[in-house]
């Protein structure tokens, strides 16, 4: 009896919610459209930018040395004379400032070393690809003139090379693609789970406390405890529906953008059944958290504005561990993170997109946020069956 009147329940609570466009667009538009939308237009933007720097590297010179002929050999370089070159530079139709001392060459022909100054905007991404350009000439035209000073003293350039290192990355193309997506996924997936239940939780019970339809739901021969369940799991599907959407995106911008990691593609082999397993047990636990945190706002709140005010200290509560997270390796995650709430989800994510999760580390971190489920239910449970809790004052 009492799960069909729960069925029932939140069959009437989750067609309420898909009639609602507001809730529809919030919870796909935002993932599946916005997101994507968002990453096309940073990449075609930095796309542009580095082309266009490529294209034309206006230089100003004052000096002069072998060198500039070094310099005019860059693709795109061109060498400016403006009446003002700092302002030029400040102006960005200058990318940088190449200035040459008078003794440049006495000095390089002397056997010295001779400075120069590179003034350059950091500001500006173009003048810093500029500096960039002109770094490595400046070390290859450096490498020429050592070449010539080690023939001249009957010395091979292995000379003052006598180490050749050869750097090898362990790393697999699986490890590559799910440390990519530890720094971005974690995050994008605990505040989804956050946010796409707030609308819903807001409405649900503050929104029909408004209305008064929540008091003649309660007068109904139901218990609290049933329309509280049916209520919870509709917040979650909401939340759950939002993290997918979330993971759809954000696959489908890797898939067919670059990961821009050096030898990476993108792959999804680091998942594995024990994997996925724990990452759905903790999207699970994790929605059932904010889906309970939200309902004791919910409830607490007198109106569904005053609900709104509060729903925003959920987001807050998913952004603060997902962001102090995002930098570190599994390996350098404390254990004590394990235990704190929402900290213990974004880690155990975390393991998983690197493709392994540790056993003692998952078991803590399912356990407890098993536990802190109970106990943000039993505080709403016991909020909600108070009767000013849920009537319109």
């Amino acid at each position: 009896m009492g799960r069909s009147v729960i069925w029932t329940v939140f069959q009437k609570e989750l067609l309420d919610l898909f009639r609602d466009r507001k809730t529809l667009l919030g919870t796909f538009l935002v993932p599946l459209v916005i997101i994507p939308f968002v990453f096309f237009l940073l990449g075609m933007s930095y796309s542009n930018v580095e082309k266009e720097a490529r294209a034309y590297v206006p230089i100003a010179v004052t000096g002069t040395s072998g060198l500039v002929t070094a310099l005019e050999k860059i693709p795109g370089a061109r060498i400016l004379k403006p009446e003002n070159a700092e302002q030029a530079l400040q102006a960005g139709t200058l990318r940088a400032i190449i200035t040459i001392p008078s003794n440049f060459e006495e000095r390089i022909s002397a056997g010295g070393t001779a400075e120069l100054t590179v003034a350059y905007d950091s500001t500006n991404q173009k003048s810093v690809y500029a500096r960039d350009v002109i770094e490595q000439t400046v070390k290859s035209y450096s490498q020429e003139i050592v070449a010539k000073r080690l023939k001249h003293a009957g010395l091979s350039e292995k000379a003052i090379s006598p180490i050749a290192p050869t750097y090898e990355n362990v790393a697999t193309e699986e490890r590559l693609s799910g440390g990519m997506l530890a720094g971005i996924i974690p995050l994008m997936l605990v505040v989804s789970l956050a946010s796409g239940g707030v609308a819903s939780a807001n409405d649900l019970v503050a929104g029909e406390k408004e209305r008064g339809t929540l008091e003649s739901l309660m007068t109904a021969p139901i218990a609290a405890n049933h329309i509280l369940t049916a209520k919870l799991m509709a917040v979650m599907v909401m939340s759950s529906m939002s993290a997918a959407a979330s993971l759809v995106s954000v696959s489908l911008v890797m898939s067919f953008g670059p990961l821009g990691i050096e030898g990476a593609g993108f792959s999804l082999g680091f998942f594995s059944p024990a994997t996925l397993l724990v990452l759905v047990l903790t999207i699970l636990l994790l929605a059932a958290t904010f889906a309970g945190l939200e309902l004791v706002l919910s409830t607490i709140a007198k109106s569904f504005k005053e609900g709104q005010t509060y729903m925003s200290g959920v987001i807050f509560a998913a952004m603060v561990p997902s962001y102090m997270l995002m930098p570190l390796n599994p390996v350098d995650i404390p254990t004590f993170y394990y235990v704190l709430p929402v900290f213990n989800g974004v880690a155990l994510c975390k393991e998983v997109f690197y493709g392994k999760v540790d056993l003692v580390h998952g078991l803590i971190g399912l356990g407890t946020s098993l536990l802190y489920v109970v106990v943000i239910i039993a505080v709403t449970s016991r909020l909600f069956r108070r009767e000013g809790a849920v009537v319109k004052n």
